[in-house]
């Protein structure tokens, strides 16, 4: 956010990923020049924050819990993210390429000579295979047909392997 001369840096962050979507909890760290302009705002639009769950976030933050619940999680979706590089690796060989592996809850499989049309993505979530085309999500259509976004967040090591199966099998057969 840029005010008159001077740069002015808000940083704007949720808690969603770190703990739960249902928290519905964000936060914002402010120069100090704006902090009660924005708690004014805050107050005019927004009163439904329950203070308990403030409260009992802001101890969790303090006695290091949060950070240690960051550690945790770290590890445990760096296993299922290579759980699925691996599977992937596996089940289609050097006719995929895995894209941005390194962090986050996804990442990008590129399939060699394949094409992700409506009619595969809509067999493969018949199949409870839920792949997300990154088509649709590029400005410049048709460049991207082969990629896919997988994501596994929310996944058990044993699901993750169980969808690349169905994924191969479907991809096989298209």
């Amino acid at each position: 956010m840029y005010l008159g001369l001077l740069d002015v840096y808000i940083y704007v962050g949720t808690f969603s990923k770190n703990l739960s979507p249902a928290l519905r909890m964000g936060y914002l760290v402010l120069p100090q020049a704006l902090i009660e302009r924005c708690r004014s705002l805050k107050w005019f639009h927004d009163l439904h924050t329950p203070s308990l769950n403030q409260m009992l976030l802001a101890r969790f933050i303090e006695e290091g819990l949060m950070e240690r619940h960051i550690r945790k999680m770290r590890k445990v979706y760096m296993k299922r993210r290579e759980v699925l590089r691996r599977a992937l690796n596996h089940k289609f060989g050097q006719s995929v390429k895995i894209l941005g592996d390194s962090t986050g809850l996804h990442l990008i499989a590129e399939f060699k000579g394949g094409e992700f049309t409506k009619e595969l993505i809509e067999r493969l979530y018949q199949s409870n295979v839920k792949v997300y085309p990154v088509e649709h999500h590029t400005i410049q259509k048709g460049r991207h047909v082969n990629k896919v976004i997988l994501g596994y967040g929310n996944l058990r090591e044993e699901e993750i392997e169980e969808g690349v199966c169905r994924l191969r099998t479907i991809v096989q057969k298209h």
